[in-house]
């Protein structure tokens, strides 16, 4: 039974979720459909070139749970086949910077990240005096 404080995801919640997710998935022949929800439990299926896809799990944390997170109402996302762990999954959301990748209502925001992180920060300002020392 589902209480007032902790409503289900709404179906048009979840389907614009979607709607801004499988447009990137599908850009490399990709695809996510929504499996399940239960208890505010998504979970998704990857499909097409995503189903054998190395970096599964980098999508997964990086784009669609941090995505599908923000929906009112869902308490986590799952998909089996991801086969990393809840700590891995946190770490590769953490490096993406991912919890501010989506704002409802906004264009997605996009990390930014230096061009050349192995040089000292001040050789990535364009107000350094002498280039050639970088």
């Amino acid at each position: 039974m589902t209480g007032a404080a902790n409503p289900e995801p709404r179906e048009e919640d979840l389907q614009e979720a979607l709607s801004y997710i499988r447009p990137l998935l599908k850009g490399h022949s990709g695809d996510l459909t929504i499996a399940a929800v239960e208890d505010g439990v998504v979970t998704v299926d990857f499909h097409n070139a995503c189903h054998s896809c190395p970096a599964i799990s980098v999508t997964f944390a990086g784009l669609v749970r941090s995505r599908l997170m923000q929906v009112d109402g869902v308490k986590g996302v799952r998909s089996s086949q991801v086969h990393a762990s809840q700590r891995a999954l946190d770490r590769i959301a953490a490096t993406l910077g991912s919890s501010a990748h989506y704002r409802p209502g906004q264009p997605a925001a996009r990390p930014s990240l230096p061009l050349r992180p192995t040089q000292p920060a001040a050789c990535q300002t364009a107000a350094v005096a002498d280039a050639g020392r970088c």
